[in-house]
């Protein structure tokens, strides 16, 4: 019998036999993979083994080549990168992701990534966060499994500081703390957050410095430059907790952020900044995306 091999490498050790196998007999359902895993047509280092199994680097994984499915991603360069690359490194990459693309699902940036070939069978460069559809900006990827686990712990213990800038409608006066609990509920957008209470006690807490860097006016509406900094990451953080301030993003249809005359499809809100903590992964104190120079044009015709 016909078998294909494979040597695992340093971003296949430790994970589950069955999650390599997902991607190289991605066309087996879990049950037929089982059943070649129990009659041997897949063996790891020779012998037959369980999908509970863990790998190590160096391992061998070998299987009926009848079961394999073959892989169709294309090599990946960097330089067919569709967007902007702020910095990278063997461990992470981060990118000037484009107001309009999202983060995952249909057309997004995990979708390009996740098609991309490269030297490891189980993991593919994938964002490590979330950023909404219509924000543009700082978004992270990983580039190895020690990487993206990095990245992981340290926004979990939020030793990761994000900032972004936005333009809001109204004025914001001063600068300050914004601590509220964010409701999720089950919608026609599933896990959508109230649109009539956004911010209301009951959800997840969130947590959120807004300051004002200067003011303008729009058609006759006030509108405020903010720099925020976020210390939690709920999903749709600042436009919920603006939203409930009466301080929408400008451009935010969802949140009420629509002011007359404004272009179609403007939305006024861009992660600038990470900062972080001591690190051996080779990343410098912050990675800066950059302000946008449409909002910054846009706000110096208004004032």
């Amino acid at each position: 019998m016909e078998r294909t091999e494979w040597t695992l490498g340093s971003d296949d050790s430790g994970r589950r036999l069955d999650r390599i196998l997902r991607r190289v007999l991605k066309e087996n359902s879990q049950g037929a993979v089982e059943s070649a895993l129990r009659k041997g047509l897949v063996r790891l280092n020779g012998k037959k083994a369980k999908g509970s199994d863990l790998t190590s680097e160096g391992d061998v994984l070998s299987a009926a080549s009848f079961l394999v499915s073959p892989l169709e991603e294309k090599a990946f360069s960097l330089a067919d990168c569709p967007y902007p690359i702020i910095f990278k490194n063997q461990s992470l990459l981060f990118i000037d992701k484009p107001s309009g693309v999202p983060t995952h699902g249909p057309g997004s940036v995990a979708e390009f990534f996740s098609a991309q070939k490269n030297s490891s069978l189980s993991f593919c460069p994938a964002p490590l966060h979330r950023l909404d559809k219509e924000t543009s900006g700082l978004l992270a990827l990983s580039q190895s499994l020690k990487g993206a686990r990095w990245f992981s712990e340290k926004i979990k213990s939020h030793e990761i500081k994000k900032y972004y800038l936005g333009i809001v409608k109204g004025r914001l006066s001063r600068k300050e703390l914004w601590e509220d609990f964010i409701e999720e509920t089950r919608g026609p957008e599933k896990n959508s957050f109230a649109t009539s209470r956004a911010v209301q006690e009951g959800g997840k807490a969130a947590k959120t410095i807004a300051e004002p860097l200067a003011h303008a006016a729009f058609n006759g509406q006030e509108i405020s430059l903010v720099r925020f900094q976020i210390f939690t990451g709920r999903k749709r953080q600042i436009r919920a907790q603006g939203a409930a301030r009466g301080l929408p993003i400008l451009g935010d249809k969802k949140y009420r952020g629509l002011v007359p005359g404004l272009e179609e499809g403007k939305f006024f809100l861009r992660a600038v900044r990470m900062e972080f903590p001591q690190n051996d992964l080779g990343l410098p104190p912050f990675i800066d995306a950059g302000e946008s120079q449409d909002f910054l044009a846009f706000f110096k015709d208004s004032r």
